[in-house]
């Protein structure tokens, strides 16, 4: 079931990473039960402070629960718990290329969410991007926080047009590191003013929109492409400016 334990990494380490190994190769599956403390003292003959400290990590990663007189069992894998380890990473992270990569990743994605947007919208989605459009013209032009969510909603509901609990996974955490992105970039603008670059945000906002409601494809593609390569040229302007 498990490899003897070599010297390469510490006790502690050998132990989870054999255990998450026999996770992930399907020997224990989700919900099932791993072996006592005491039985996994004796398979990898170590102490049982070595077993409770890999246990405690594997616990803190999710991969497993600890049940107070019951036992450790290997977690149940979801979508939420995923989203949030994703989540915890992201608002950990001061790494400037961090935020670069991910903005290099919605150019990625995004084009072509934008795409399956103006394929499959519905009039109740429109009316919603519409009214987003609206609220964002009106929000006050200091009021980057409120931007910022106006921003996410946005994005957020052509992400939901999809119905992919995937991108979901992958590009929620995304948005939620837009507060971070738009501190670093308005806190001090590399030129013009800040009236200048909410025109420009708009306008790319109204030629996605207008594209979605044309249900044209390449045109929401494109525009939206074009979005996301000015947000990564502001950015990158704003972290060489420091």
């Amino acid at each position: 079931m498990f490899t003897p334990l070599g010297q390469t990494k510490s006790i502690t380490q050998q132990i989870e990473f054999e255990l998450t190994k026999a996770i992930r190769t399907g020997k224990y599956l989700p919900g099932n039960k791993l072996p006592t403390e005491n039985e996994l003292c004796q398979i990898f003959n170590v102490s049982r402070t070595s077993v409770r400290e890999a246990v405690k990590k594997m616990n803190a990663k999710g991969i497993v629960d600890v049940k107070r007189g019951s036992g450790v069992y290997v977690s149940e894998i979801s979508i939420k718990n995923a989203s949030e380890n994703l989540n915890m990473f992201f608002e950990l992270s001061s790494d400037e290329d961090v935020i670069l990569q991910t903005i290099n990743t919605r150019l990625i994605l995004e084009p072509a969410l934008a795409a399956q947007a103006a394929k499959f919208r519905t009039e109740s989605q429109l009316i919603f991007l519409k009214d987003n459009m609206i609220a964002m013209y009106n929000c006050d032009l200091m009021n980057k926080k409120k931007e910022t969510e106006l921003d996410n909603d946005f994005h957020r509901a052509l992400l939901s047009i999809a119905h992919n609990k995937v991108l979901e996974l992958l590009l929620s955490p995304i948005f939620n590191l837009m507060p971070k992105f738009k501190t670093i970039v308005y806190a001090k603008p590399t030129d013009g003013n800040l009236q200048t670059h909410k025109k420009i945000m708009l306008d790319h906002h109204e030629n996605i929109l207008k594209a979605i409601i044309e249900q044209d494809e390449q045109k929401a593609t494109d525009a939206m492409r074009t979005h996301i390569i000015e947000t990564q040229t502001n950015y990158s302007k704003s972290i060489q400016k420091k």
